[in-house]
C-alpha cells in the first residue's frame, strides 16, 4: 500500500513512543531528560563516538556487528543530543521500510534536482519527527508544559529540563500546546548595515482553531525602534502586540511574547504568539 509523507510521518513517530514506551519500562520512571544513548541499544546501536564532522552534526555508520552514531564533539550537548536521535530516526526510516514513500515524494520543476531535493528534504523530516518524540514525547512534554505554563519564560526550563534547543522547544511548544500558539524565530538581517531582525521561520498551532489560517506576521522585518529589537538587546522577555495574516482577507493583532538567546553572530530572538488570547 502506497502511504504519502503524513502517513509515513504518522508510522515512524508511532514506532518512536514504542521506544518511549520501552525506555520509561526498562528504567522504571517517564521523567526527562531523554537521551539518545538511552536509545541506541534499543535499536542495533552499539555506541556512539564524538568526533570533529566539521560541518556535519552527525552521521549512521553501518556495520554488520552493529551501526555506530559519530557525532559532532565541537557542538554542545544539547545539539548533539538532537543530532544522535535524528540519526536513530534514520535507523527507524530503514527498519520500517519507509524509504518508498519519500520516492514518491511529489514535487513541480524545471530543475532537473528538484526530485533528488525533495526525497532528501522529505527523509530529513521524517528524522526529525522521530527525533522529537524521542527527546520530547508528546505526552510528557504536555504535562510538563502545563506544569510551567505556555510563556517565553517557561522555554529555558524546559529545553534545560529536556536537554533540547530553545528553538527545538518552542517548536514542541507550538505543536503540542493546548492553547493555540505560534512560535516564530527572527534574526538579524544578514548582508545589510540596517539594524533589522528577519523572520527566519515560524510554525503553526498544528491543532489549528480557525481552519487553514496561516498565521504569518503581517511585516517580517522589525526594525531598530521595534519591541522585538529590544528583546533582542536584552535578555529579558518583552510582551507586545504585533499584527498577523490569518489568511488572505483576515488581519489581527495577536499577543505576542519575545526574548533573545545566544550571543554575538549567533543571536536570536524567539517569540511565542497567543491568538485567541
Amino acid at each position: 500500500m502506497a502511504l504519502n509523507l503524513e502517513q509515513s510521518t504518522s508510522l515512524i513517530v508511532e514506532r518512536a513512543r514504542k521506544l518511549v514506551s520501552q525506555l520509561v519500562e526498562q528504567r522504571g520512571h517517564g521523567k526527562p531528560p531523554f537521551l539518545s544513548e538511552e536509545y541506541a541499544p534499543l535499536v542495533g546501536i552499539k555506541r556512539i563516538e564524538k568526533a570533529d564532522l566539521g560541518e556535519v552534526s552527525a552521521t549512521l555508520i553501518k556495520l554488520r556487528d552493529g551501526d555506530v552514531i559519530r557525532v559532532n564533539r565541537n557542538h554542545n550537548s544539547a545539539r548533539q543530543n538532537f543530532s544522535c536521535a535524528h540519526e536513530i530516526g534514520h535507523a527507524l526510516l530503514s527498519e520500517l521500510n519507509l524509504e518508498p514513500c519519500i520516492d514518491d515524494v511529489e514535487f513541480r520543476s524545471f530543475n532537473p534536482q528538484a526530485h533528488a531535493i525533495a526525497r532528501a528534504k522529505a527523509r530529513e523530516r521524517l528524522c526529525d519527527a522521530a527525533a522529537t518524540e524521542l527527546l520530547m514525547p508528546e505526552a510528557v512534554f504536555k504535562k510538563y508544559l502545563s506544569s510551567f505554563g505556555i510563556s517565553i519564560n517557561s522555554l529555558e526550563w524546559l529545553a534545560n529540563m529536556f536537554r533540547v534547543s530553545i528553538s527545538s522547544t518552542a517548536i514542541r511548544i507550538a505543536e503540542v500546546s493546548t492553547e493555540p500558539c505560534i512560535a516564530l524565530l527572527w534574526r538579524l538581517r544578514p548582508g545589510t548595515k540596517s539594524k533589522a531582525l528577519r523572520l527566519a521561520w515560524h510554525v503553526r498551532p498544528r491543532n489549528r482553531s480557525q481552519g487553514k489560517s496561516n498565521y504569518v506576521p503581517k511585516q517580517m522585518l522589525a526594525g531598530h525602534a521595534s519591541t522585538l529589537f529590544k528583546a533582542y538587546q536584552s535578555d529579558s522577555p518583552v510582551k507586545s502586540r504585533r499584527l498577523f495574516r490569518l489568511d488572505a482577507n483576515i488581519e489581527q493583532h495577536i499577543p505576542i511574547e519575545s526574548k533573545g538567546f545566544g550571543h554575538d553572530e549567533a543571536r536570536y530572538v524567539i517569540s511565542l504568539a497567543f491568538p485567541e488570547r
